[in-house]
């Protein structure tokens, strides 16, 4: 099961372009449309006029480096048809996944793939989907297939990543440590407060944007939590069909000894929170404009928890 997040605002909002794959179970991508990325290669921090992404120098069959955008929202990886056409991979009609969107779904051929390798972590024998561009105009989207007993450190400030297999070690000084559970096998979850209310917070690094669902943005306005002007927005999925949402200035947000500001989120009866099994209760989506707002940001699977530095 897969999701497309995309958001194009309306009036005077901004657009909030979500690209990654946000996914529940089994496979999950994402796309978003191709824009040239002049920016850091592997790491590339938020700023005042851009968003953070993560990427992977990813070898496939061999040949490569190909640049792959770190989903952890999403199970399976992907390759774009660019890709597959240079490494001579036809696809399969026969073969075709369907990819669950925000408002609808729509059919996607596959490709099929004898090795991915990228730092510790290799692949065999993959079947994989295609998808006519990612965001940041990448190679394709590293899932978190295979990503068991993995630690993922993705350092903004020196613009490295490294992915090796898991040494159990602890954190170091000077960093915080937020206990997570996987959901679904390897959909990482941590428990937080959004101005002061609890929340379940999933770690998706695919997405551009923070999104929030309905029974936290209610909490919220109950409690009278937001700040400043509530901006209406839709929520757009691959079958082109529109969403309304709101977009807010959001309270502080808490992930253990972390405390957010200044974040604006996108709130509505978002899909993905359905298929995650997260739509009862406030939840939250924490994207890249606010992991990429880190310096060093640690996903270590087999702790099974978050390692920050501010």
């Amino acid at each position: 099961m897969s999701v497309l997040v995309l958001a194009v605002a309306h009036g005077a909002v901004p657009p909030v372009n979500e690209g990654g794959p946000i996914a529940a179970a089994d496979p999950e991508l994402v796309a978003a449309p191709a824009e040239v990325d002049t920016g850091p290669l592997y790491a590339a921090s938020t700023t005042l006029d851009r968003i953070g992404r993560i990427v992977a120098p990813v070898m496939i069959d061999g040949q490569g480096p190909f640049r792959f955008i770190v989903d952890t929202g999403a199970n399976r990886s992907v390759l774009t048809t660019r890709l597959a056409t240079r490494l001579g991979l036809a696809a399969s009609v026969d073969r075709s996944l369907t990819l669950n969107g925000v408002t609808g779904s729509t059919m996607v051929f596959t490709v099929n793939v004898t090795t991915l390798r990228t730092g510790d972590l290799v692949q065999e024998s993959l079947t994989l989907p295609l998808l006519e561009s990612v965001m940041g105009g990448a190679d394709g989207i590293l899932g978190v297939h295979g990503f068991a007993g993995q630690r993922i450190t993705v350092n903004f400030d020196k613009d490295s990543i490294t992915i090796a297999r898991s040494r159990n070690q602890a954190a170091p000084n000077g960093y915080y440590t937020v206990p997570a559970r996987l959901r679904f096998g390897r959909l990482m979850v941590v428990d937080g407060r959004v101005g002061g209310i609890p929340v379940k917070a999933v770690i998706d690094t695919g997405a551009q944007r923070t999104l929030g669902n309905m029974a936290l943005r209610d909490a919220l306005l109950r409690k009278r939590r937001f700040r400043g002007e509530i901006q209406a927005t839709s929520v757009i999925g691959v079958s082109e069909h529109e969403q309304f949402a709101d977009y807010m200035a959001t309270p502080t947000i808490r992930l253990g000894g972390i405390s957010i500001t200044d974040v604006a989120a996108v709130y509505g009866d978002i899909e993905v929170f359905r298929l995650w099994d997260l739509e009862e209760h406030p939840a939250l989506l924490i994207g890249m404009d606010v992991l990429g707002t880190l310096s060093t940001l640690v996903i270590d699977y087999r702790r099974k928890e978050l390692q920050i530095l501010p």
